[in-house]
């Protein structure tokens, strides 16, 4: 039996299916199961698969939709090794991803979960200057080892696990459970949280072996989109406070998390460089309704009392911003 799979949950990949196969294939360790699990492709997904991979790759097709939850748990159900990768339909690994993370897994048999840097990369493949990836660069100075605590209050100031770069250690998984079927975008981020709150650790490599692909296409950006990456964030947290602090992994008042400012600043800075002011005002509304503890916030403060400036208000949210990635404001 091979040691681990690549299972790839796909649902019309489009051409990004190639490269991620391809990269796959050229992996340094070769013991492993490939798995393309199709949620009801209507792209020809399923063709180009076996065209690039041939008989290397085992073909699941759901007869339904899964929608995004339901199929990573179909993933997990059909891997038979003790190790797996949920591969994301439109990203690269590079070659000696497999072989790094069977080494951290090994080299920490507490560990439930490796992952390692990544980089994004626009629809062509080339690298982009991503503010998101170099803010997350605070959250790896200060390496946790084996203390879950450590990890769980890195994870309560901002996911930053990369999902896609994740490998699995299979029992652990079937212990701890499935991904919750009614997230779409935070699935990942409150999974860490209960395997970490299940006594597995995460072991942090520290290369930089996965890249991921920024598009339109994307459920993320649809989920910003349309406000429910925000809610579902605002869910996360308010479960994984009360149970990280009863697990005895937060201290009895750890504050509240500056991960959902974070991200709904820079979504809403996002909107103001794009010339969407209603965007801006619709994410602003969402703070007031339903994290109005966060409309006191200082950083949110200044960027309602900026925003409408014109451009000196751009220019300096922006320095503000350049400030905040450069010295991790809510990570470290």
């Amino acid at each position: 039996m091979p040691v681990a799979t690549f299972a790839i949950p796909c649902r019309d990949a489009g051409p990004h299916l190639r490269p991620l196969l391809q990269s796959l294939l050229a992996q340094t360790v070769q013991d492993f199961a490939l798995l393309l699990v199709d949620d009801a492709s209507r792209d020809g997904s399923v063709d180009l698969a076996r065209a690039v991979a041939g008989d290397r790759v085992v073909v699941h097709r759901n007869a339904a939709p899964l929608g995004i939850g339901g199929n990573w748990n179909r993933c997990v159900e059909l891997v038979a090794t003790p190790f797996f990768c949920l591969a994301h339909q439109d990203d690269v690994y590079e070659p000696r991803y497999l072989e790094r993370m069977l080494a951290a897994l090994a080299a920490r048999p507490d560990a439930g979960i490796a992952h390692c840097r990544a980089t994004s990369v626009d629809e062509a493949g080339r690298p982009l200057a991503s503010p998101a990836e170099r803010f997350k660069e605070h959250f790896w100075r200060r390496a946790p080892g084996a203390d879950r605590a450590a990890h769980y209050a890195r994870l309560w100031r901002g996911n930053f696990v990369c999902c896609p770069s994740v490998c699995y250690r299979t029992d652990a998984v079937r212990e701890v459970g499935g991904f919750r079927t009614d997230l779409r975008f935070a699935l990942d981020w409150e999974y860490w949280f209960r395997l970490l709150r299940h006594g597995h650790g995460i072991a942090d490599v520290d290369e930089t072996l996965l890249h991921y692909r920024r598009h339109d296409a994307t459920a993320s950006r649809a989920a910003t989109a349309d406000q429910s990456r925000f809610a579902e964030e605002l869910r996360v947290l308010a479960a994984a406070g009360p149970s990280g602090v009863a697990a005895g992994l937060l201290p009895p008042e750890p504050g509240p998390s500056p991960a959902l400012r974070n991200n709904l600043l820079q979504a809403a800075f996002a909107d103001l460089q794009a010339g969407d002011r209603d965007g801006v005002a619709a994410k602003l509304g969402f703070v007031r309704e339903r994290a109005p503890e966060l409309w006191r916030d200082g950083l949110v403060r200044g960027f309602r009392a900026l925003w409408r400036l014109g451009p000196p208000g751009r220019w300096l949210l922006a320095a503000g911003r350049a400030a905040a990635v450069r010295f991790g404001v809510g990570a470290a």
